[in-house]
């Protein structure tokens, strides 16, 4: 195997270098044994990192799977090289969480606090898929068990859970709304001003309370620098993706299109 400082070159956040040799260990495990091992769920940035430090290596190979075609959270699983990538599987199941939601509605937030609630990891869990009276949750098959057992109620409603086949999830399309805008600065609370409506004032206080992330990290500096292509999630209220600079104006401002999914 390559020196390692230099596989994780790329890397500067502790968190990523963290993740970096993670990854380094099961690839070396992988090659020192020949078997098969996975990493838990990762977010895109995560799945971006791991992809690029396996593209470094020799003598080992990938595929990854969130359960579904628009999954955002997926698994990698590392195999020897010499192995067909269409014979390995990555390891998931889906689980169907139902109940009378009627009178009392459950978000995201509701379905994974009760997960959580179990003692159950967050990094054991991937997406969450909503629609009309239920959740499609996407977990590692070691706590299918303890999910099927053990939850009752989400938001004090009392729910059933069974497996299904993750090829019959069904989901909302989520809202895509254009923005154009203009801006003195590509600071986060700038951008979240600009997409959300909202003062700079209250958009700083939203990212000190830490209901920001930025490419799925917690946000805590309301001036970091923003680039084409983030992402901004604010908690209850949506995603911001910073998808276009068009310009300047004639008053010096930065000319930006964003795009905000609900």
């Amino acid at each position: 195997m390559a020196d390692n400082s230099d596989i994780l070159s790329f890397l500067h956040d502790e968190e990523d270098i963290k993740l970096g040799e993670r990854i380094l260990d099961i690839a070396e495990k992988v090659q020192e044994r020949n078997n098969v091992r996975s990493t838990s769920f990762l977010n895109p940035r995560e799945q971006e990192i791991t992809a690029e430090i396996i593209s470094q290596l020799s003598g080992v190979n990938y595929i990854s799977s969130g359960g579904h075609p628009s999954a955002e959270r997926e698994r990698i699983t590392v195999f020897p090289d010499f192995l067909f990538p269409e014979h390995q599987e990555v390891p998931l199941i889906c689980l169907k969480i139902s109940g009378n939601f009627d009178f009392v509605s459950a978000s995201h937030s509701d379905f994974l606090g009760a997960v959580l609630g179990l003692g159950i990891k967050r990094e054991l869990i991937g997406d969450i898929f909503i629609y009309e009276n239920m959740a499609q949750v996407v977990v590692d098959p070691d706590i299918k068990d303890e999910i099927l057992l053990n939850l009752k109620r989400v938001n004090e409603v009392p729910v059933e859970v069974e497996e299904m086949d993750c090829e019959d999830i069904i989901f909302e399309e989520k809202h895509c709304k254009e923005i154009k805008s203009t801006v003195a600065s590509l600071r986060l609370d700038a951008i979240l001003s600009a997409g959300f409506g909202d003062s700079r004032s209250r958009s700083k206080q939203a990212i000190e309370e830490g209901r920001i992330k930025l490419n799925w990290r917690r946000a805590e500096n309301p001036a970091a620098e923003i680039e084409i292509g983030d992402l901004i999630s604010y908690k209850g209220r949506g995603r911001l993706k910073v998808a276009e600079r068009t310009g300047i104006s004639n008053s010096g401002r930065i000319k930006l299109i964003l795009e905000r999914i609900t």
